[in-house]
């Protein structure tokens, strides 16, 4: 008797409202409606279920899409769709996309956006890149004349915004410019600065995407020491590590002086790229599903039944343990970054310095940049 294929869902807890035709869209749709595909659920589910369909089926998968875990078969859901504590869900293999959250234990497997930390039962796999991505106009050669920002605005260190700083790049005939929205267009970018004043324990889970994307628009890269950007560092030209203004006023200095370096940095990130484009990723994902989650979920890794539930009821309030854990020392170290009473302090993470100085109070509601940045 034949077996079965698995069955692979892709759990979106918002299916309805926001998902109806999602198994009506094909790939090309992501590139379409870019906007549709931001935030951590739509750019891991909504975005993995488009670009992983064709290729799961070719490994005999049946695919499908579903607002809640099944009690059977390979389900990937993200962290915040997989917090619930039903016992029929233990019946399934389950993959949560942990994000910028806490630790997962209530899984069979956990994917991690960087691999500095990883846990036992994480795996390291890429964030797709920027839907949308628009490159660099090759047109505008080594010009240097537009700094920019990728990114929430309320997470840029302060000294971003102060006027000696602003008025230093303007002397050297640069224009910097927070994008709160097309964050996928680098046509006119020079130069990329991924830089966040945030929590040491936050930074350590996020992507590096900052740095990927400006690799493969074309642009370089001016960098603070987060771990996942030092992570997929493999060469100098790969980013210009900066800690202060001074450190950003310096790099532009020096390139500008060496278009030579310039265009070197270029051609590096796009070289290096290639292990964060589209294919690249999508390997990696069926590569895992090939070496591991099949065969796991084949071998009956899973056993639905008594044993199975005790399991799951306990890590699931052990995750609900780490998850307040996390939210609670996240909380306080940015309180430490952003309290307006705050003396200036100088941030230590990862032995490096990630963010600076004195943050003032936020603006008034209305006042201060539109923002819908991971």
């Amino acid at each position: 008797m034949p077996v079965p294929a698995p069955v692979v869902t892709f759990v979106l807890g918002h299916l309805e409202r926001d998902w109806p035709d999602i198994e009506r869209l094909t790939e090309s749709e992501i590139e379409r409606q870019p906007s549709r595909f931001q935030g951590g659920r739509n750019s891991w589910i909504a975005q993995g279920y488009l670009r992983l369909r064709e290729g799961l089926e070719r490994l005999g998968c049946r695919v499908r899409v579903a607002s809640r875990v099944p009690s059977a078969g390979i389900a990937l859901v993200h962290r915040d769709d997989a917090n619930d504590c039903r016992v029929e869900r233990s019946g399934a293999f389950v993959v949560v996309v942990r994000a910028d959250r806490a630790p997962v234990l209530a899984c069979d497997l956990a994917i991690a956006q960087n691999g500095t930390r990883l846990r036992r039962g994480e795996r390291f796999l890429p964030l797709w890149p920027q839907p949308g991505l628009r490159p660099r106009d090759a047109q505008r050669g080594h010009r240097i004349a537009r700094l920019t920002y990728h990114g929430r605005p309320d997470r840029l260190p302060a000294w971003l915004a102060e006027p000696r700083f602003l008025a230093d790049l303007s002397a050297r005939g640069i224009r910097f410019e927070s994008l709160a929205n097309g964050w996928g267009d680098y046509r006119s970018t020079d130069l990329v600065l991924a830089v966040r004043a945030d929590s040491p324990a936050m930074l350590a889970t996020k992507p590096a995407t900052k740095v990927y994307n400006a690799w493969l628009a074309g642009v370089p890269v001016l960098a603070t020491a987060e771990p996942a950007y030092l992570e997929v560092r493999g060469s100098p030209l790969d980013f210009m590590e900066i800690a202060s203004p001074e450190d950003v006023l310096a790099a532009i200095d020096r390139l500008k002086a060496s278009p030579g370096l310039y265009r070197s940095m270029i051609a590096n990130g796009l070289a290096h790229a290639r292990e964060f484009d589209i294919e690249a990723i999508r390997g990696r994902w069926l590569d895992l599903f090939d070496r591991e989650i099949l065969p796991m979920h084949a071998r009956g890794h899973v056993r639905p039944g008594p044993a199975r539930r005790a399991w799951y009821v306990g890590a699931m309030a052990a995750q609900k343990v780490l998850g307040r854990a996390f939210k609670a020392r996240v909380g306080f170290e940015r309180w430490r970054l952003f309290s307006p009473w705050t003396p200036l302090r100088l941030i230590e993470a990862t032995g490096r310095s990630l963010a600076w100085g004195w943050k003032p109070p936020l603006p008034e509601a209305g006042n201060g940049p539109e923002s819908t940045m991971r």
